[in-house]
């Protein structure tokens, strides 16, 4: 199973893309996502560099105490010097600390002149069932 994420724009804040990802039946399931601006690939603050990563659904430590009960997401795997990337909900860039959010379309949500996007609680559950939470390559353009 692959899916790829094609960045369409890039601001100083963040990063607006598409994500296609194609199954075991090779059905295809299309969003759009949203990261932070290219920061030099720093901790916290910037997205990932592009490249092609391993996505295993695994138990986020930080998520589970923040919800207060085992908490699984995808974690994007083997991105150089950086650790903890998830592919989760979310639906305003300040709300990621380098991870990639998930959403059915771009929308100004708040009305600050950026893009965000909507419906990521449920897009997030969408693309996790549409994987069957099986491991997968992600490729970043």
């Amino acid at each position: 199973m692959t899916a790829q994420i094609e960045r369409l724009s890039m601001s100083d804040k963040q990063s607006l893309g598409i994500l296609t990802a194609v199954n075991m039946d090779n059905q295809i399931f299309v969003c759009k996502t949203l990261e932070l601006a290219w920061k030099w690939n720093k901790p916290n603050i910037s997205c990932i560099p592009a490249g092609v990563y391993e996505c295993k659904y695994t138990r986020s430590n930080r998520l589970s105490q923040l919800k207060g009960t085992d908490f699984y997401t995808y974690e994007v795997l083997g991105v150089k010097d950086r650790a903890g990337i998830r592919i989760h909900s979310a639906n305003y860039f300040f709300q990621l600390l380098g991870c990639i959010a998930l959403g059915a379309a771009h929308k100004d949500l708040n009305a600050d002149g950026q893009l965000d996007v909507i419906h990521s609680g449920k897009t997030i559950k969408d693309f996790e069932d549409f994987m069957d939470r099986k491991n997968f390559i992600l490729r970043i353009k």
